[in-house]
């Protein structure tokens, strides 16, 4: 006679289902008769476990076909891109969407965004994103390689030094589709059918090309600059949706509802605006600012406590300059102090600011 299942055993995994999920969502994106490539960005590190240090491509290609055991081509970026060829971008092809390195990339991919969030306002926002994207092309691994590599190089009327636009760090490809829209982003594809993503939000994103013609992109001085300030932005909202989903495990449910039905426009342009009044403050008290961090925590605190951050108790706290013998704190360390003032004046809004 079978035994019932004991209650561990149905207790229901929340994470599990989602996972799922996903899964199916991303199954039910793709074409069953076109073929399926992982893009991996391993420019901090591979994805899976590499048996070493390697001086040439060949070597590289080599690794990565036995750990991978599929058809590999490296993305070869445009020569004045100063970077070892080890670290290109590369494809991986799977073996239609039942090969079992489809679960996997996506469970790598779902870490890797588990664990940029999981510091909140204690972490630096900032992780490696190893697996970029599930794209889908008749073309063969070594002439879809080929068609990705112009997607990759800078292309600005803005003066600037960059060259490489990783695209296979979906936080980029984001960030783009923020800055000049979906349509721009996919008239480049031609014969690239659809690029998946995982979004900060832990949303599948597909994009689909247009046509087989494509239409280069090329990004004026301001679409520019937001790209350039990429790293603060996906910080800030790494630092900013990390702490709101820690506080939700400790019962506050409703602001991480609020967070999961914004858009990524509204996601983006809120923490631009964050980010802005952070510039403002680091003005106005130089001496608690002295690094990036400092810079997107102020951002996350503002997204955080939207009317709270200048009540007297946290300017004052702001304003100390402290001594040779006790340097102020810089922000980073402050957010502590000050999620405590304005936490107290949410529950005692009648009470003014502490200690007055």
């Amino acid at each position: 006679m079978q035994q019932p299942e004991s209650r561990e055993s149905q207790r229901f995994d929340p994470r599990a289902a989602i996972a799922e999920a996903q899964l199916k969502d991303l199954h039910m994106s793709f074409d069953p008769m076109t073929p399926i490539f992982v893009l991996i960005d391993p420019l901090l590190g591979e994805p899976l476990p590499s048996a070493g240090e390697h001086n040439t491509t060949t070597d590289w290609q080599r690794e990565r076909e036995k750990l991978w055991s599929r058809p590999i081509a490296a993305v070869e970026l445009a020569r004045h891109v100063k970077l070892a060829p080890g670290l290109h971008p590369y494809l991986v092809e799977l073996q239609g969407p039942d090969d079992p390195w489809l679960a996997t990339t996506l469970e790598l991919a779902q870490a890797e965004r588990d664990q940029v969030l999981s510091g909140g306002l204690d972490g630096e926002g900032a992780a490696a994103h190893r697996i970029g994207a599930w794209l889908q092309s008749a073309l063969q691994i070594d002439r879809l390689a080929a068609q990705l590599s112009p997607l990759m190089r800078v292309n600005t009327e803005a003066p600037t030094r960059a060259t490489y636009l990783r695209l296979a760090d979906r936080r980029v490809m984001a960030l783009l589709r923020h800055v000049v829209g979906d349509a721009k982003v996919a008239a480049q594809f031609g014969r690239l059918h659809s690029w998946a993503y995982l979004d900060l939000q832990g949303r599948l994103i597909v994009l689909r090309s247009a046509g087989e013609e494509t239409q280069s992109l090329r990004l004026s001085s301001s679409e520019w600059a937001v790209m350039n300030e990429g790293e603060a932005i996906a910080r800030t909202l790494a630092q900013w949706l990390g702490e709101v989903a820690r506080r939700a495990q400790g019962g506050a449910q409703e602001p991480a509802a609020e967070v999961a039905r914004l858009s990524a426009a509204e996601l983006y342009g809120s923490a631009r605006q964050a980010l802005a009044q952070a510039e403002a403050a680091a003005r106005r008290w130089p001496h608690r600012f002295n690094r990036l961090q400092d810079r997107t925590v102020w951002a996350a605190l503002s997204l955080l406590y939207p009317e709270r951050l200048q009540t007297a108790a946290i300017v004052d706290l702001m304003q100390q300059t402290g001594s040779a013998e006790d340097p102020p704190e810089p922000v980073r360390y402050l957010h502590t102090a000050i999620t405590q003032w304005a936490d107290h004046q949410a529950v005692h809004p009648e009470a003014g600011d502490v200690g007055t």
